[in-house]
């Protein structure tokens, strides 16, 4: 006798809305009835089932994990769906990604994988680029007014794995651990957002 495949099969309540989650993941649905949906995407196949409301969804201490390919791949996938990250993505110590998600039935997803996006980027380079940031320069010191200094490798550390150096000139140079170049502009702008920074008055401004 041989097992060939697991079939997990997950309660939930919102049978349609975690059917569309999966869908915008590129599951694609094997069969489906009135209460079951089977989801299938390379060689992962799965089944939800619609539960009474009183059955506690998700089920106390359950952990659920795939495998993927190519990490930054399903995060495009992830953001074009609109899908919600629980913790953005980050490098493991044997060099693969994770990241984590939430499924509108309250299951956290994580997936895990290589990932063909760069990994690391020149974040000065990468603010200037950003709309309406403008960097400071005065007596050779370097900052910037929306993203600046100090604030920006703090919130950016919240985030990814973060690095930093002497540069040429004397400039600190960060560079951050992120999974693509969106990850990262998204990081930036997202900080900004939930923790702005004090806007330094340090001599003339020079946009870039």
């Amino acid at each position: 006798m041989e097992f060939l495949r697991a079939l997990p099969v997950l309660p939930v309540h919102d049978l349609d809305a975690e059917t569309t989650f999966y869908e915008a993941l590129m599951f694609h649905v094997q069969h489906r009835d009135d209460d079951f949906v089977a989801l299938e995407s390379g060689g992962v196949l799965f089944g939800l089932r619609r539960t009474p409301a009183e059955v506690t969804v998700p089920p106390a201490g359950l952990s659920w994990q795939l495998q993927v390919d190519d990490v930054a791949e399903v995060l495009a996938a992830v953001r074009g769906g609109g899908l919600y990250v629980r913790e953005t993505p980050h490098q493991q110590d044997g060099g693969q990604w994770t990241v984590r998600l939430a499924t509108p039935a309250g299951y956290e997803l994580l997936l895990e994988g290589p990932s063909t996006g760069t990994t690391v980027l020149d974040l000065r380079a990468l603010a200037l680029s950003l709309p309406d940031v403008v960097e400071l320069v005065d007596e050779g010191r370097t900052g910037f007014r929306r993203m600046g200094g100090a604030w920006l490798a703090r919130v950016a550390g919240d985030h990814a794995e973060l690095h930093t150096g002497e540069g040429p000139d004397g400039i600190t140079a960060v560079d951050l651990r992120t999974v693509t170049r969106d990850h990262l502009e998204e990081l930036l702008r997202s900080a900004w957002e939930e923790n702005p920074g004090p806007v330094p008055d340090v001599g003339p401004l020079r946009r870039e």
